[in-house]
This record gives structure tokens, C-alpha cells and sequence, in this order.
């Protein structure tokens, strides 16, 4: 059973929500003993499913099944309770405050079939006070125009009377969210035609023509017209903007376009950081600990393992060590299950380098497994950068090998710019180790390079060479 989507699937909660998934199961299918007699078997094994007696002809005796279809019959409960702990993940997210709206709307659906008609009014109501107060965000003004579409068209009685929006208003809902939409998905053409370095397509296509009175009377709208501009044109005063208008902003936004935005930001900062990571690194970092301070990071109870790598990375490199060991005891516990030990002795192993803690690095890189890449080459990085700085020549000369060799097999975003990162990195380090190179070429064969990592660690080790 370990390999199966429903082990892969319950290995991703959480004990407590494994719990309430179990009491899901007995709420809503409390006459069907034989799936929730699976789940209990299943439970004492989460996280791992490693046990013997998780094999199908083990749980057929466990559960009292013993005809010649025991397995077929396990593996149809599992594909059950599969497909209920679906609903179940489905039916936590419809009770969350951010999808409230979608309470209110099934529920006003139910109450006009029953021809509830002060429920519906009611209802509606509640709905209208919920988005008064909810934050802005690019669905909102949709949710608007379906309010007011429910009361038009399925009050039935005049004697609720309801103070139906004119089709006017209606129509400005609309065009908020015509106008706002628009823009949010030409910023994410736009970030990934970026990212992946893709040229030319039908971008401007699906980009609004600008419209500032929108802009001025919602917020989300004006938020991602500035990111628009700067992914259009990536200038620091273009980024100054949109920063500035982010964090000055007085209306709450939605959390999930308040993320989005902000990732947008992290991003542009990224993008700078290798040109002056002095200046940079420093306001990447401060976007990040805004992030954690108002929970932006936090989706759904997790915090990613890749923004979880990046955090531990940025306190490094500005020496923030203290802070980057209180960040990992207090946000490993919302990292997912699977891979989260890998990623936790990633971060550990990178702390444990900055204080030159070489020995404790290896020792935490030993036995590492990612499914993600860039985990993947950046504990090779490490590892590499261990022996370099601990002198072991042959071994040091063996990895540069098996590293390029990892590199030329796997595939990556923008495979030739890293590709050519990495290894003009292994390049200059090979010339570093040979020690037959002056500082002065060592710096020439440095600034040569317009793809490079760790350049301020390279730069840093020359200057400490003799001339």
C-alpha cells in the first residue's frame, strides 16, 4: 500500500489532519464500516506505510476478508477512500473564511429551489456584508455581479423586497473584473514567457488597454497594472513603483492575489541580486520576512519547500545565522511530509557552511533524496564548495567530474544559461584549486563571466590568495 495514490495522498497531511479526515469518514459515512476500517489500519502507519501489514493479504486479515478477491476488494476500499479523502480536502478549503461567498451561493441556491424565500433574502444579505468586508481581491467584483444576478432573477415574491443593484453597477462589476483579470493573466504570460526565456507569441493580445479609473477605484486593479509595467519594462523605477504601492496599499487584499503579487516582487528582486547582491539581497530579504509576518507565505497550513530554501539561503549569505536557525525550528513543521527531512538538512547544511562547519555540512548532505532539482545542485554546490575549502584534492577533482556530468543529464529551466552558471563556476574553482593563477587573472576570469554562481563566494576566496 506505501506506493499507492491514496498513501501518497494521506502521506501529505498532517496527523491532525489525518484525524479529522477520520472523523470526516464518521460523520458523513458512519454506515459504511469496511472503508473506515481501512482507514484505521492505514492510520497507525501515517506518515511512512512502511509495514508488512500494510501489504494487501496482511490487511485482508487484519479486516476479516478472507475470500480469493481479499485483494481486489482492498484495493477497491482504498480506491474509496481515495476519492473521499478528495471530497474531504475539498470540503475543508469550502469551509475556509476566504471561500465563504461559495457558502453563501450553494446555500441561496438551495433555499430558492425550496421556495425559501425570506431564507434566500436573508441569505443574501449575509452574503452582500460578507463581501463589504472581505478583501480586495481580482474575483470579488464577480462575486458582486452574481449576488446581484441571484437577487434579479430568483426573488420571486415582491413582498421581500431587496435593493437590487441597477444593471448600471452591475456593469462596473463587470468591467472591474473584465479589466483586473485581464491583467492578472498577461502578468502570468508574461512572468513565464520570462522565466522560461520565450520570444515573441500573442502576449499583447490579452493585455487591457490601460484604464485609470479602474485603477484608481480598486486596488488589485492598479497593483497588477504596475506589475504589468515592470514585467513590460524592468527598470528599477518601475519596480520602486509597484513596491511602493504594494506596501502603502490601505485596503486589505485577498490573500491569494496578495501572494501572487508579492511573488511578483521577490522575483524582480531575484532577477538583481546577481548584478548587486550588496544592494539587493538585503530587500529580497525583508520581502520575505514581510511575507512571514503578515502570513502571506502560508498556503493551506504550508509553507513551500522551494520558499523555504530561499529564506535559509538569503539569511546566509547575509550572514543572518542566529535567524536562519530560529527560522528553520519554527517553519520546518509546515513544510509538506514528503522530502521535508531532505530540506530541513539542506537548510541546516547551509547554516552549518557559513560558520565553517565543514565536517557537520557533509555530514548533513550524506543520504539527501529530492524529486526537485535545484535542491538536488544546490547540495552538490555545497558539497563541492566542502572539499574545495577542506583542500581534499582527489576527491575534490572526482566530484567537479561527477557534478558536470549531473548537470550535461538533467533538465532544467533555461537549461543553457545554467548550464553555463554552473559550470564556468566549476571552471574558475578548478583554476583556484590548481594554484596556478594569480589573484589578478583569477578576478579577470570572474568579471569574463556574465553567467555565474556563487560569484560572491568565488570573489571572496580570491581575495583572500596571495598576489
Amino acid at each position: 500500500m506505501k506506493n499507492t495514490k491514496l498513501a501518497r495522498l494521506l502521506r501529505r497531511l498532517s496527523d491532525p489532519e489525518v484525524d479529522e479526515f477520520g472523523a470526516y469518514l464518521r460523520a458523513f459515512y458512519a454506515g459504511e464500516e469496511a472503508p473506515l476500517a481501512l482507514f484505521e489500519q492505514l492510520r497507525l502507519f501515517h506518515p511512512n506505510f512502511e509495514a508488512e501489514q500494510l501489504e494487501k493479504s496482511q490487511l485482508a486479515v487484519r479486516l476479516g476478508l478472507r475470500t480469493r478477491q481479499s485483494g481486489k476488494r482492498i484495493s477497491n476500499l482504498a480506491s474509496q477512500l481515495y476519492g473521499r479523502a478528495l471530497d474531504f480536502l475539498a470540503w475543508r478549503k469550502f469551509l475556509a473564511e476566504e471561500n465563504k461567498f461559495d457558502y453563501y451561493r450553494l446555500a441561496m441556491e438551495a433555499a430558492r429551489e425550496k421556495k425559501l424565500e425570506q431564507e434566500f433574502f436573508q441569505l443574501s444579505c449575509k452574503a452582500e456584508a460578507w463581501l463589504e468586508e472581505a478583501p480586495a481581491g481580482a474575483w470579488r467584483p464577480m462575486q458582486r455581479l452574481r449576488l446581484a444576478h441571484y437577487r434579479y432573477y430568483y426573488t420571486p415574491a415582491q413582498k421581500w423586497q431587496t435593493e437590487n443593484r441597477p444593471i448600471e453597477e452591475a456593469a462596473i462589476e463587470l468591467q472591474y473584473f473584465s479589466y483586473t483579470a485581464g491583467l492578472k493573466y498577461y502578468c502570468e504570460l508574461k512572468s513565464r514567457a520570462l522565466a522560461m526565456q520565450e520570444k515573441g507569441g500573442e502576449l499583447e493580445t490579452y493585455r487591457p488597454a490601460e484604464n485609470a479609473s479602474i485603477e484608481s477605484a480598486f486596488a488589485p486593479a492598479r497593483l497588477y497594472a504596475l506589475c504589468a509595467q515592470l514585467l513590460d519594462n524592468d527598470t528599477d523605477e518601475n519596480y520602486e513603483s509597484f513596491y511602493r504601492a504594494f506596501m502603502a496599499r490601505a485596503e486589505p487584499l485577498d490573500k491569494e492575489d496578495e501572494h501572487i503579487l508579492l511573488g511578483y516582487l521577490i522575483n524582480a528582486v531575484a532577477r538583481r541580486v546577481p548584478a548587486d547582491e550588496k544592494r539587493w539581497a538585503p530587500r529580497a530579504f525583508h520581502l520575505y520576512q514581510h511575507g512571514l509576518e503578515r502570513n502571506i507565505l502560508i498556503t493551506d497550513g504550508y509553507l513551500s519547500d522551494s520558499t523555504f530554501h530561499n529564506i535559509v539561503h538569503l539569511a546566509c549569505a547575509l550572514q543572518e545565522l542566529e535567524w536562519a536557525d530560529r527560522f528553520v525550528q519554527t517553519y520546518a513543521g509546515l513544510l509538506v511530509e514528503d522530502g521535508r527531512a531532505s530540506t530541513i538538512n539542506l537548510a541546516l547544511a547551509r547554516i552549518a557552511f557559513e560558520r565553517s562547519d565543514f565536517d557537520r555540512t557533509l555530514e548533513l548532505l550524506m543520504g539527501l533524496e529530492f524529486k526537485n532539482y535545484p535542491f538536488a545542485i544546490q547540495a552538490k554546490l555545497l558539497r563541492v564548495r566542502c572539499y574545495y575549502e577542506k583542500g581534499e584534492g582527489l576527491a575534490f577533482e572526482s566530484l567537479l567530474k561527477s557534478y558536470d556530468a549531473f548537470l550535461s543529464r538533467n533538465k532544467v529551466v533555461n537549461k543553457e544559461a545554467t548550464l553555463a552558471a554552473f559550470r564556468n563556476f566549476l571552471k574558475i574553482l578548478r583554476l583556484m584549486a590548481g594554484g596556478n593563477h594569480s589573484r589578478s587573472q583569477l578576478e579577470q576570469a570572474i568579471g569574463e563571466q556574465d553567467h555565474l554562481v556563487c560569484r560572491h563566494w568565488l570573489e571572496h576566496k580570491v581575495q583572500s590568495l596571495p598576489e
